[in-house]
């Protein structure tokens, strides 16, 4: 059994005290927003928390929350407000959203694995599953440095919404990065290691990668600019989305979004700024939970202010796929793209193509779980130097390495975390558990895998004798 306290109080990070606080006039903490249902959190008809022990008295009911502190949050008629990015006091943890039941606890877990970025918890959800990526110390958003902290965090969480959707599939690419998710409880938490948290710099290192990596293939030559002899508003996903009536807040393009894309559409298009607010103010009406009008206004003021010359292609793309369920085209852009030569008609190959060469020569050689082969001879499989080889090998976070032995007899093995993990499987499919074996077998797993590697033989392992699964438990 996992304690819940423990939970939370890593997640929050003394964003929010310990204990409640009597004399509020003195209080330090930022605050939480609690939700008892889903339909509470898509309307806002939650509650403020500004304590653990306030939250812990309400695990029984609470089902989603804000794992990211802000500032302030404000309860009025049965409404919570402030729950904005730029209100945010600090950033805690990153939430990828499963959405789908394709996949078991242990899909996420190997995929981190090959990743090499493990969740430090996974929440079992109605319809999936969350896994929260804990950070190992916050970090705090400031208006001084122009919210630099947000616009580097909100990159890092999509980029690990992609790279767990190549692996996978099934993540939800579209909710809010630093709003509420399905709170921690006694009867659905699949998975927690403290040792499993993220240092943020490392996190930001790997997202720029990840980001160059997304481009090593394009080259822009021309910019993605706008062009204004097609008016947005005359474009069939502005007919759409300002036909929407069910958007809601919650969302990182909700109401406010679709108002402020919406407002840069008219303004690109040349309508004057009292026709866009009536417009706008139309369509507010006709959601189904508007926004103040003062609210409306000040969106459509500052989509005029001069700052912009249209509606942002990439939140035209993220609404439609949002409130519309499809994408859309647009004439007002145009990408020109130089495509560099493909790898059969270059001399050289890339360090990331090799190291997929690598990959896939071990999965396919890999014998319990491991390749065991001279660096001399794995170049000669690839036809490249050994300096080649040892460079890929060094740079990978993949690919695993291993010296055993001296001099002439030493044995090199090469191996993938993921490999390791097929062969545990296939050994537990089998119960083929030799105590040797099991013993060559972690001695290759680092130490802060191992939590992992026993939560995988635990699950559904009815299988296998107790005795075989108390031996495993010695050896990890």
């Amino acid at each position: 059994m996992f304690n819940l306290h423990s939970i939370y109080s890593e997640i929050l990070k003394k964003g929010i005290s310990e204990l409640r606080i009597k004399n509020k006039s003195i209080n330090p903490y930022g605050k939480i927003a609690v939700a008892n249902s889903k339909n509470q959190m898509i309307f806002n008809r939650g509650y403020t928390v500004g304590s653990i022990e306030t939250l812990m008295s309400n695990s029984n009911v609470a089902t989603h929350f804000t794992p990211n502190v802000f500032h302030w949050l404000s309860r009025k008629n049965n409404v919570v407000a402030g729950h904005e990015e730029k209100n945010l006091k600090q950033i805690n943890a990153f939430v990828i959203d499963f959405d789908t039941y394709d996949i078991d606890h242990t899909d996420i877990l190997n995929a981190g694995l090959n990743l090499d970025l493990m969740p430090t918890l996974i929440i079992k959800t109605d319809k999936g599953f969350h896994a929260y990526f804990i950070l190992d110390e916050p970090v705090y958003i400031s208006k001084k440095t122009n919210y630099r902290s947000l616009k580097v965090a909100k990159k890092i969480s999509q980029n690990l919404r992609i790279a767990f959707d190549e692996e996978l599939g099934g993540v939800d690419l579209t909710c809010n990065h630093f709003g509420y998710f399905r709170c921690p409880n006694k009867n659905n938490v699949l998975f927690f290691q403290r040792e499993m948290m993220h240092n943020f710099k490392d996190l930001m290192e790997w997202s720029q990668r990840k980001s160059d990596d997304a481009m090593a293939h394009l080259k822009i030559v021309v910019d993605n600019t706008l062009h204004t002899e097609h008016k947005q508003i005359e474009e069939r996903w502005y007919r759409e989305l300002i036909r929407q009536v069910h958007i809601h807040s919650g969302s990182d393009y909700g109401r406010n979004n679709a108002i402020f894309t919406l407002a840069l559409a008219n303004y690109q298009s040349n309508v004057s700024c009292e026709t866009c607010l009536d417009k706008m103010d139309q369509f507010n009406s006709n959601l189904e939970s508007p926004l103040k009008n003062s609210e409306v206004e000040k969106t459509v003021r500052s989509a005029y202010s001069g700052k912009y010359k249209g509606a942002n292609q990439d939140y035209i793309k993220l609404l439609m796929e949002s409130w519309c369920d499809h994408q859309y085209k647009s004439k007002a852009f145009r990408n020109w793209y130089k495509h560099k030569k493909a790898r059969k008609d270059r001399k050289n190959s890339h360090a990331h193509e090799r190291e997929q060469d690598i990959i896939q020569y071990i999965n396919k050689k890999a014998c319990n779980g491991v390749v065991k082969i001279s660096l001399k001879n794995l170049a000669n499989e690839f036809n490249i130097s050994i300096t080649a080889v040892n460079h890929v090998l060094n740079q990978s976070n993949r690919i695993k390495k291993k010296v055993v032995g001296k001099g002439r007899y030493s044995v090199t093995k090469i191996y993938t975390l993921q490999t390791l993990v097929q062969h545990v499987q296939n050994l537990k499919k089998k119960s083929l558990f030799f105590v040797k074996e099991i013993n060559e077998l972690f001695d290759l797993i680092p130490i802060r895998y191992k939590c992992v590697f026993q939560n995988i033989l635990d699950y559904n392992s009815e299988s296998i004798s107790r005795q075989r699964i108390k031996q495993i438990r010695l050896l990890i």
